[in-house]
């Protein structure tokens, strides 16, 4: 493993390092899912370094911390997690996941990396809730956050337009005490899978 800050089963989480550049730059031209974007812009190999750069000059740019999500058989950087709008007095923030080649989703990557991201948010940031936003075509994203813990909290209306419609953005919440809830069930979970 190339510099883990959080290690799982499958996966472990490291910071950017320049090489990433490249591979989250293609990852924009395989995408599937339209309605993660607004739009399907190509990224550059330079902007995506430019960017990592630029996380590196200011630690905590705006209260966000990215992580890369690798495999840890073969150290492929398979998506990025991140927690932003850090807010440590109020002990609150947002969480984001990405997978950026589609054979990855579905198989629980991001349940285990959210887990880890979680775990680093309560454990070591001491945060007492955190938040997600999920586009509603987005079913697959509201139902892992279902797994993970969260809790529906309402709706953003009129928050986009695609294909012609108005679409409404979902809002997650999740407490240090459901989350533990919540870990609890999936270790128990994980572990009837690893004795059948």
């Amino acid at each position: 493993m190339r510099n883990p800050v959080m290690i799982g089963e499958r996966i472990y989480l490291r910071a950017f390092e320049l090489d990433d550049a490249r591979v989250f730059a293609e990852a924009s031209h395989y995408e599937t899912e339209t309605f993660m974007d607004r739009g399907r812009t190509p990224h550059s190999p330079l902007v995506q370094e430019h960017l990592i750069r630029e996380a590196y000059a200011q630690p905590l740019q705006d209260g966000e911390l990215q992580f890369v999500i690798c495999l840890k058989e073969s150290h492929e950087a398979i998506g990025l997690i991140a927690i932003d709008h850090i807010d440590l007095i109020n002990g609150t923030s947002e969480t984001g996941t990405r997978f950026h080649n589609p054979e990855y989703r579905g198989k629980g990557y991001g349940t285990e990396a959210k887990h880890l991201i979680l775990e680093y948010a309560f454990h070591r940031l001491h945060l007492e809730r955190v938040v997600s936003f999920v586009f509603e075509p987005n079913t697959r994203s509201a139902a892992a956050l279902d797994k993970q813990g969260y809790q529906p909290a309402g709706r953003v209306k009129y928050n986009d337009i695609k294909d012609g419609m108005i679409r409404d953005m979902l809002v997650f919440d999740l407490t240090y005490d459901e989350w533990l809830a919540a870990r609890e069930r999936w270790q128990q979970k994980q572990q009837r899978q690893t004795k059948q």
